[in-house]
């Protein structure tokens, strides 16, 4: 008799239904179970690697500020080992910091093949893998904030008018700016940064300081009464926006030299020491600064005003410090990169002592002018100060070098991003 099996389309009864619904479920669960331990364990590696990348951009970037930094110690250190047998021609060591530089290398298409060879194989050797990108500026061919507030009153009203310049060249050359602001009352702005910086709590206009910004913040330490710290400080002060701040950011500096290094600074800049200056003759000057057969960086006023070609006697009305000198003071930007991650690192060296040396220049020439004036003599022309000055030239340059501090540039910013 022939044994007659179930069906496998029969349905099943009693326990055996039973165990194969327990048997399904736990699979599907074990498979779910499976899926979403799966899904954490590439989550958590993916961000585990972003974090790798970001620590290793940053120390990429680190490694490019630190390099900078060396860069400065060596022209600080060449600048007072040959500063005086260069006799104001101290702008030639200024290739040792002004040129930006990654790694790897970005090799020039002239370089010869042995060359090339030889920095390769040196990348291929080296142990950073990683990339970075290293820029360093010069801060003194910027405008100083802070001088709003100077103890020198000749510097702080130069450079209240330098900023009214800024703002007064924008109205000229943008219809869009003009028509927005065209009735905006920029003296007053300028007028709050300065009552910002100063020890007063007293407004200009005789008011109290703190009550133009009893509406906004409801601190009574805004304002502070004291230097700005950083640039982003200045979105605080009453009437400032955005518009404004886009505008005087890459001209202005919390961290600067007492004056303007004409050899350093920036179109819109020169432009703002007089309005003699149009865009023409600010490229002029760029053009000739960067230029040694055009006559190279200006060696003092007398060289500068002479290129110009202008009304000297009606030049720079404000009295703003014209600087000719080597440059201390510099801004670090180092980017470094791994893969699709970027950090990027911000730095400021600054020299207190050439700082304080200059403002004591100022402050000793103010009170000698008093002097002069209150005792009824013949006041020293133009081209005689002009001439004083430039037989110092030397000397001062000489004395800086000899007080450049040994030992790593002093750091007095820092940030990170």
């Amino acid at each position: 008799m022939a044994l007659k099996l179930p069906s496998p389309f029969a349905p099943l009864k009693g326990n055996q239904g039973i165990a194969l619904l327990i048997a399904l479920f736990a699979t599907m669960l074990l498979t779910s179970i499976a899926i979403e331990v799966t899904f954490d364990t590439k989550v958590e590696s993916i961000s585990a690697a972003q974090s790798i990348r970001r620590l290793r951009a940053y120390y990429a970037a680190k490694s490019g500020v630190e390099l900078s930094l060396l860069r400065i110690q060596i022209y600080k250190q060449a600048l007072k080992a040959y500063g005086n047998q260069l006799k104001g021609n101290e702008s030639l060591l200024d290739p040792i910091w002004q040129f930006p530089f990654a790694w790897p290398p970005v090799l020039p298409k002239d370089l010869t093949r042995v060359s090339k060879d030889l920095i390769e194989s040196t990348v291929k050797e080296s142990s950073l893998d990683t990339q970075f990108m290293a820029t360093i500026e010069s801060e003194g061919g910027k405008i100083d904030i802070n001088d709003l507030g100077s103890s020198s009153k000749a510097l702080k009203e130069a450079v209240k008018q330098q900023i009214l310049q800024i703002f007064s060249m924008e109205k000229e050359r943008n219809e869009e700016f003009r028509e927005k602001y065209g009735s905006f009352n920029f003296e007053e702005l300028v007028n709050n940064m300065i009552d910002w910086v100063d020890e007063d709590d007293q407004t200009i206009n005789g008011a109290s300081e703190s009550s133009l910004y009893s509406d906004e913040l409801a601190n009574p330490f805004i304002p502070p009464n004291e230097s700005f710290k950083t640039l982003d400080e200045i979105r605080m002060v009453k009437g400032m926006n955005d518009d404004f701040f886009n505008l005087l950011k890459n001209k202005v500096t919390v961290f600067g030299t007492k004056g303007i290094n004409v050899n350093y600074a920036s179109e819109e800049v020169l432009k703002s020491i007089d309005p003699q200056i149009t865009d023409e003759l600010a490229k002029k000057i760029i053009q000739r600064r960067n230029n040694p057969n055009l006559g190279g960086p200006f060696e003092n006023e007398e060289d500068f005003l002479g290129y110009l070609g202008l009304d000297q006697e009606n030049f720079n009305p404000s009295g703003i410090p014209l600087l000719f000198d080597a440059e201390y003071n510099f801004r670090i930007t180092s980017t470094g990169a791994d893969k699709n991650v970027t950090r990027t690192i911000e730095a400021i060296v600054y020299d207190f002592d050439a700082a304080q040396k200059r403002l004591n220049e100022l402050l000793d020439k103010e009170e000698e002018k008093t002097n002069t004036n209150n005792s009824n003599t013949t006041e020293t022309t133009p081209n005689n100060t002009n001439s004083t000055d430039n037989t110092n030239d030397t000397e001062k340059t000489q004395e800086q070098t000899e007080s450049t501090p040994k030992g790593r540039p002093r750091v007095v910013y820092w940030k990170e991003n």
